[in-house]
């Protein structure tokens, strides 16, 4: 774990974020200055494909609906396919997108069964974005959040409320380069502490598809290991934070151990209102799926993958370059509820939902 950790702080210090320029990103948006502009070339003839690891959630609530309507005001044509959850399926629905005439593909990828995909993409000639999550091929653009100032976030909110004690880390997909992107941010943040004894590591673990159930389990075998002493639950996103809150809420620790997610799901959003989630750190999928779908049409009217607009070098583990554009995470806690509010992701009563009134800024 040490070695693998090294490898992605390595990677991780490869990151060039994108320049900034003079015009200010949306409101509550978390896009960075200078990214993807609009389209500059007509491409009705633009076929883009889509493959989807998993179109649940925060994908197909926000992101979907936002690469559909960058590709739709640019005249281009959107197909999609949803791999389930299942590598193997996602190799075959790459091949059928490219079978479907897509020009360029934009890939969720679920794992790395995609590799013979995509290499059979480019020696196509078919340019491919690798879509929040990593592709370790040279030739793919990869656009996502930063993750690990996601995990930087995490850590930091985590070690305010509880700046010693009993850490667990529940880990995301083992297949999935940001769950070691995320906790080598962690790590940067907690490794003194730990180092010093402050913090112990009382519980490690990946967790297969970033499950809920799963991630429930493990905390569970966690406490049970440590006699349900435990004063912070790292969890890499929301879907597994409300796994956790679940293992907590059996033995009366929620509200009393802190928690962390990401992804600005609403229920994860609500429990960060109500103080059952210390953090949640929003990723704006309205933005990521705009500045995919405008790359899209970039590529489709013949820009290459460097020249696409706001792009920098990443590094990845396997020491790979890869051109990337890297989006600004927002940490939302109880303080700055406002910000998701205002931005119109939550509806406020969705996010007030069980919350005292008064307890909270947001929900008066």
């Amino acid at each position: 774990m040490v070695k693998q950790h090294a490898a992605v702080l390595l990677a991780a210090a490869a990151i060039v974020l994108v320049a900034c320029s003079s015009a200010a990103p949306p409101a509550g948006s978390g896009r960075p200055p200078g990214t993807v502009g609009g389209p500059s070339a007509a491409t009705s003839g633009c076929v883009v494909g889509v493959s989807w690891a998993d179109l649940t959630g925060r994908w197909a609530m926000w992101d979907e609906p936002a690469v559909k309507k960058a590709l739709d005001e640019a005249g281009a044509t959107y197909i999609s396919n949803d791999a389930k959850g299942s590598a193997e399926m996602q190799a075959t629905n790459v091949e059928s997108l490219i079978s479907k005439g897509a020009k360029v593909l934009i890939i969720n990828a679920q794992g790395s069964g995609t590799a013979p995909s995509v290499a059979s993409a480019t020696r196509l000639g078919i340019p491919v974005i690798a879509y929040d999550r990593l592709i370790d091929d040279p030739k793919a653009l990869y656009i996502t959040f930063d993750n690990v100032e996601v995990g930087r976030m995490q850590a930091r909110a985590l070690l305010k409320v509880a700046p010693k004690g009993n850490y667990m880390f529940i880990k995301g997909d083992k297949g999935d380069a940001n769950a070691d992107f995320l906790r080598a941010g962690q790590d940067e943040v907690l490794a003194a502490a730990i180092k010093s004894g402050g913090i112990k590591n009382v519980g490690e673990t990946y967790t297969t598809n970033w499950d809920r159930g799963l991630a429930q389990t493990e905390t569970e075998q966690f406490l049970a290991a440590n006699g349900t002493k435990v004063d912070a639950v790292l969890s890499e996103n929301d879907s597994m934070a409300g796994g956790v809150i679940a293992a907590l809420a059996a033995h009366g620790l929620v509200g009393k151990a802190a928690v962390s997610g990401q992804d600005g799901d609403e229920d994860a959003l609500n429990e960060v209102a109500v103080g059952r989630q210390t953090v949640d750190v929003w990723k704006d999928g309205r933005i990521l799926g705009k500045t995919a779908g405008e790359a899209a049409i970039q590529l489709c009217a013949g820009a290459t993958v460097d020249q696409i607009s706001g792009t920098a070098d990443f590094t990845t583990p396997a020491g790979n370059s890869v051109r990337s554009i890297l989006l600004k995470p927002i940490p939302v806690t109880k303080d700055n509820l406002n910000v998701v509010l205002d931005a119109g992701w939550i509806a406020k009563g969705s996010l007030c939902h069980g919350v005292a009134a008064g307890s909270v800024a947001a929900c008066p």
